[in-house]
Formats: structure tokens, sequence, C-alpha cells
């Protein structure tokens, strides 16, 4: 439903009568009530994703909760959902996780372990949840933390860079956001005091640029010792580091790399990249 209210006119859905009626209202609901707001970042918006979480079991939305004019709406439209698109979606999902989950499983241990290492902190202690839906956002897949230690994930499966090999880098690069927080912790601690001595502003969304490198390479890295050597990382794939990225991952690309190999110290080398980047800017 969110993505068919993100579009106006919505798609084609086929729907007749007294049931297209219904959905047309639905989505007017979402369109000024559910779409002006982010996903991720917006409070309510996170509140909503957690409580329908946690109602997952139930057949019907009580109506109490966080939103009950959003609750009512979803109530009238689930059996219009459930006939028309839950079976499409239901196997997607399903083939989703047929993949993904022999990834997980065999290369867990092994990510974990690297991941915890690069950022020099521990990994969650508490099970990481992820949801699967067909639509996820812009860019197929968002986190919530609750809390340390309390991640969930929401990711499509049907977003067409999520599937495959993807999938294991995509589950990884979700929790790192879970461990990495981009407004506290060592990293963000040590990216601010290499900014503040360099005299640069750094981007906003640089620990985000960290998370799709590390997690990219690192998964390239399992993948490549076990045969695997043809696998493109989510950004790369995507062109993530055109532009305004470029820069920056062309110096994470040296520096951060040597310290994923163990031979730089976080610390130096997050400073190096900034220093790198002061020199570019003075050429």
């Amino acid at each position: 439903m969110y993505e068919q209210a993100l579009h106006s006119p919505s798609p084609r859905n086929e729907l007749k009568g007294p049931d297209k009626i219904a959905w047309s209202k639905a989505l007017e609901l979402y369109r000024y009530k559910v779409i002006p707001h982010d996903l991720l970042f917006d409070p309510h918006m996170q509140a909503i994703d957690t409580e329908l979480a946690e109602d997952e079991s139930l057949a019907k939305l009580v109506v109490s909760g966080t939103d009950g004019r959003l609750w009512e709406t979803l109530n009238s439209v689930a059996p219009i959902y459930r006939a028309r698109w839950w079976a499409n979606h239901d196997e997607a999902n399903r083939r989703w996780i047929a993949a993904a989950a022999p990834l997980a499983r065999r290369y867990s241990p092994l990510l974990m372990k690297q991941l915890a290492v690069a950022y020099e902190t521990i990994w969650p202690g508490n099970a990481i949840r992820v949801d699967l839906a067909e639509y996820a956002n812009w860019a197929g897949a968002y986190t919530y933390t609750h809390g340390w230690g309390r991640i969930h994930e929401i990711v499509s499966s049907t977003e067409t860079a999520n599937q495959g090999y993807a999938a294991l880098e995509i589950l990884f690069h979700e929790a790192t956001h879970g461990m990495v927080p981009s407004a506290a912790g060592r990293m963000a601690e040590q990216i601010a005091a290499a900014a503040k001595s360099s005299g640069m502003k750094a981007p906003k969304d640089l620990v985000h640029i960290f998370i799709f490198y590390t997690a990219g390479e690192l998964t390239r890295r399992a993948l490549a010792a076990d045969g695997v050597m043809d696998y493109i990382p989510y950004a790369d794939k995507k062109g993530l580091y055109r532009q305004d990225w470029a820069p920056w991952h062309e110096s994470i690309q040296v520096y951060w790399k040597r310290h994923l190999e163990g031979s730089v110290p976080l610390d130096d080398a997050v400073t190096e990249i900034f220093a790198q980047q002061l020199r570019i800017r003075r050429q």
C-alpha cells in the first residue's frame, strides 16, 4: 500500500466495485498521513513499524494502538490485500529466505567477527529481527535501532539489487547500522576528531559511506574465498560512489582498505582519509 500511495494516480490494480472504493480511500489516507513522514528517521513511523511487527501474529490489529485511524483502515482493507496480492508477496518472501538463509548460516560467524573488528566494537548481543516486504523504501532496505542491541531490519524481497549473493551483503549492511550509529560511538567520535584536526567538515552521511564500503568489501572477500570471483558490491552496482561520494570513496579504498587488512589502526585510517581529502582540496 505504501508503494502504491507514492504514485498519483495509483498503478492499475484491477480492483472493482466496493473493493476499489475501499482501497482508494485507504491510499488517500496513506498519502496525507503516512507518505509525508520519513520511514527511517520519523519517530512516529518507527513506532508504527515496531507495533506492526509486534502484532504480526494477530489476525486483526488492536485499534487502541499507536495510530487508531490507520489501524482501522488497515483492518478494513486487509481482506482485499490478502485476496489480491498476498500470495505473490508471500512467495517472493519465501524465495528470498530460501536463497539468503544458507548464505547467512555459512558466512555469519566470519562476517560478524570481521565487522566487529573493523569498527573496534562488539557485535550486538540480541537477535536481529529481519522483516521482509514487497517494498521497503527507495533504497530497498532500512533499519531501526531501539536501544543498544535491538535491531530491526526491513528488507524488500523483490528489489532487484537485493537478490542472490547481494542478500548477504544487505543483511550485514543493515545490521551494521545498529552497531555503528552515525552520531555517536567509536566511528562517529573518530570522524569528528579527524574533521576538527583537519579543519574540514565531514559529510553528514560519511558513516554510511564507510558502512557501504565495509559490508560490500567484506562480503566480496568472503565469497571470493569460496570461489565466487564475480561479486559486485551493492554500492558499486548501484553507482552510489559517483559525484559527491567519489572523492571520499577513493580515499576509503586506500586507507580504510588497509585497516580492513589489519595493517592500519582505525584512528590512523580515518585520519589519513581526511588528510588526503584536505590535500585534494588544496590542489
